[in-house]
């Protein structure tokens, strides 16, 4: 970690990698990211902090005419995290979601590219830049599934994205991780293809679970819950391929009537909201 050349300012991470192109594209320093004039992605975050707030644009890399890349940048200020190590001050979620990226790409875990990383005192307020490479070529599961319910694909390809996605899911688990946001649109797929690539993203839930239960049952309930119309044949062939058993074991069914209660709970708790 390293102080910049601009006032308050902490270095965490720059790509070597990115280095050339950032300069040509005259993104060097913290203010050049943080005064982009972009369109947030949705409607972003609030809270956490005073007046705290967290933000996710797209940015693409155009140098004399030519398209160098497409940039995530995710921008927040005075949106803290607090955990055993930060219990009172916290620390920006951006700061969280950089360690566990790294965390991810040190274990295996396939994510995101990380391109530059800092934080800044200013006027009183702390603020975080991050900025990861955009997934060319990937669709979230969300809009894949989305898709598929309006066009349904051929089974062997439908079969393939579900073992890619179940392995996934099963290595970061044997990590020891839960990613605790395991939604439909925060896992990205490639569409229509014979060896489909996948990438787990919105790491900064991300923490080390020493129960393995836990960790695989939680994880497994928020995906459950958010994948629409997940048929039982889908919900067979995931849980053979997450468990590496051609066919399902007593503990693999064991593990599926845990993610089934725990859906019926909070369902219950819902209804009576």
């Amino acid at each position: 970690m390293t102080s910049g050349p601009q006032s308050g300012v902490r270095l965490l991470y720059r790509a070597p990698a990115w280095q050339e192109r950032l300069t040509r594209a005259g993104l060097q320093e913290f203010g050049d990211f943080w005064d982009l004039q972009l369109e947030a992605v949705d409607e972003g975050n609030s809270g956490r902090g005073q007046a705290g707030w967290s933000r996710v644009c797209l940015h693409p890399l155009w140098v004399d005419g030519a398209l160098l890349g497409r940039l995530v940048i995710k921008r927040q200020s005075n949106y803290f995290s607090r955990d055993w190590r930060h219990p009172l001050r916290g620390r920006l979620t951006f700061e969280k979601e950089l360690a566990n990226l790294r965390r991810y790409q040190q274990a295996g875990i396939a994510t995101m590219e990380a391109v530059y990383c800092a934080t800044r005192q200013h006027n009183g307020s702390r603020q975080a830049v991050l900025v990861t490479a955009f997934l060319d070529g990937f669709i979230s599961l969300e809009e894949q599934l989305r898709r598929w319910r309006d066009q349904p694909p051929p089974r062997r390809q439908r079969d393939l994205l579900l073992d890619a996605v179940a392995q996934l899911v099963a290595n970061l688990h044997r990590q020891g991780l839960e990613h605790r946001c395991l939604f439909p649109k925060h896992i990205f797929v490639e569409p229509a293809s014979d060896n489909p690539q996948v990438r787990l993203i919105d790491l900064e839930k991300t923490r080390w679970v020493p129960w393995r239960p836990a960790r695989r049952v939680r994880d497994l309930t928020a995906l459950a819950r958010r994948w629409p119309g997940l048929k039982p044949r889908d919900a067979l062939r995931f849980l053979c391929s997450y468990s590496g058993h051609a066919r399902l074991q007593a503990g693999d069914k064991q593990l599926w009537r845990a993610v089934a209660q725990r859906i019926r709970a909070k369902r219950n708790d819902r209804s009576l909201s």
